[in-house]
């Protein structure tokens, strides 16, 4: 029971579990036979692994964990928008996808002639098509004008369950109002249906026109707006990544989130820190909250409207504030959980760069464990610690991210909004190491979906990128 929140995950909490249950989205695709494997721990169960400050005390930049330093003189994908946050068209198993041929990844966007710190407030969810998973075309917004919910689209996820149907989550950001203050923070799950379509010219959505709040912090499990102003840095519920587990079958989503309660109502105590020495932790550490969410498909009329609010896989309690983007990979048997953090969302008395963290466990609730024993897996050299951000691990172990802010020769600085160089890992159980750097935006797609394939290649064009109907790519 050591390991196990008994201080949080009470009656009260699971009273609230049923509640929302009661209340809150879905299956319709064909379920994949279920491993009878036995989960180590229930997935529906309270059990929560830890990510405590004695882990993150031994952050240590090497040439294993550090990326390459990006040139002041990197190409850029667009220059009609800025892009950041991105994540390819996936199947429900995690897998990136070509459709007919087309590879396609979904991005942040906005205006490429505003300033670039002001981006967040306007953001987009714009998409791109590429026949080669490397030289990538805009194709505009996702979602109609006016359609998506909140004044913002932050970052999310996209699966092809159906035929075309394309089911898309993002995080509505701002007011159920319309109201656009950079100051309002309210943050919920969202999801719309749509349909992708494609020819020898390109790719493009139709549908998107009805848009759904799917999940809402709870205030027992997840910190609500209210309980968080309180705090010193912005609290979430975001970042929605959606999967089917392979054990079980059912439909899942991961985001990111703080453990409920008011803002600085937690205790520091031995389950958070680890062994530390006493008297090492400072008092505003419990301000710090950040957890990987869970939540399950419980509908099941194709809809995906329904969802049932389970308890956190992961708290970084007094460690840090913001567990980003979460997503996961089954490699080898093990559950690989990923996340992105900041230097300055780490609690006071702890430090680690910008850059990609993870874990790592044998089934979906499991005791994670930090990969490299810290949870550092990739962060940004000392020279350039804003150089790229909101790392991405695909199934083949290539991470893409974004390009944000590269110092120049002359002391200034370069800002992206474009893809960064892909990166490749190496896993070997608990620990991970980068072992190549791969080309600008490069992001394969594991096999083709839709039938015939388009474009064909023209005359002497290479066709390595161009495989048979729902055939592996290499």
């Amino acid at each position: 029971m050591a390991t196990h929140r008994r201080s949080r995950l009470t009656a009260a909490l699971l009273a609230t579990m049923a509640l929302i249950a009661s209340t809150m989205l879905l299956v319709a695709p064909a379920q994949a036979k279920p491993n009878r494997a036995v989960e180590e721990y229930p997935i529906a169960g309270t059990h929560t692994a830890n990510w405590t400050r004695e882990a993150a005390s031994l952050i240590e930049p090497d040439v294993t964990n550090t990326k390459p330093v990006i040139p002041e003189d990197f190409p850029i994908m667009s220059d009609e928008v800025w892009i950041w946050d991105t994540w390819p068209l996936t199947d429900l198993d995690m897998q990136p996808i070509t459709f007919k041929g087309w590879h396609v990844i979904f991005s942040l966007t906005a205006p490429r002639d505003i300033f670039f710190g002001d981006r967040h407030w306007v953001a987009r969810i714009g998409y791109f098509f590429s026949r080669d998973g490397r030289s990538w075309t805009y194709g505009g917004n996702v979602f109609p004008d006016g359609a998506s919910l909140g004044c913002r689209e932050w970052a999310g996820s996209a699966v092809l369950d159906r035929g075309t149907n394309v089911q898309a989550f993002y995080t509505a950001q701002g007011n159920k109002s319309g109201a656009c203050a950079n100051t309002d923070s309210l943050q919920r799950l969202a999801h719309s249906s749509g349909r992708i379509q494609a020819d020898a010219n390109g790719v493009w959505f139709t549908g998107f026109n009805k848009h759904r709040v799917i999940a809402e912090a709870d205030g027992v499990m997840y910190q609500t707006l209210g309980q968080s102003q309180a705090g010193p840095i912005i609290y979430a519920f975001r970042d929605p990544f959606i999967f089917r587990n392979p054990t079980d079958g059912q439909i899942y989503g991961l985001f990111e989130g703080n453990n409920g309660g008011v803002a600085g109502s937690h205790r520091c105590d031995a389950w958070e820190t680890g062994n530390v020495p006493p008297g090492s932790v400072p008092d505003n550490a419990r301000y710090y909250t950040g957890n990987i969410g869970l939540m399950k498909l419980t509908s099941k009329d194709n809809s995906y409207s329904r969802w049932q609010l389970l308890p956190p896989l992961l708290s970084a309690e007094c460690t840090n504030q913001q567990t980003e983007r979460p997503h996961l990979t089954v490699y080898k048997g093990k559950y690989y959980l990923w996340t992105i953090s900041h230097e300055f969302t780490y609690a006071p008395g702890l430090w680690g760069p910008d850059g990609l963290y993870g874990f790592v466990g044998n089934s979906l609730r499991s005791d994670y464990q930090p990969l490299n024993e810290s949870g550092l897996v990739l962060g940004n050299p000392t020279e350039a610690p804003l150089q790229n951000y909101s790392d991405y691990v695909m199934p083949n172990l290539l991470v893409e991210s974004f390009i944000d802010t590269v110092p120049t020769a002359d002391g200034g600085v370069r800002y992206g909004g474009t893809l960064a160089p892909t990166l490749r890992l190496a896993l070997n159980g608990d620990t991970s190491e980068l072992v190549q750097e791969l080309g600008y935006g490069y992001i394969p797609a594991m096999r083709n979906v839709g039938g015939t394939i388009w474009p064909r290649p023209a005359a002497g064009e290479p066709t390595s990128s161009y495989v048979l109907a729902d055939q592996p790519v290499a």
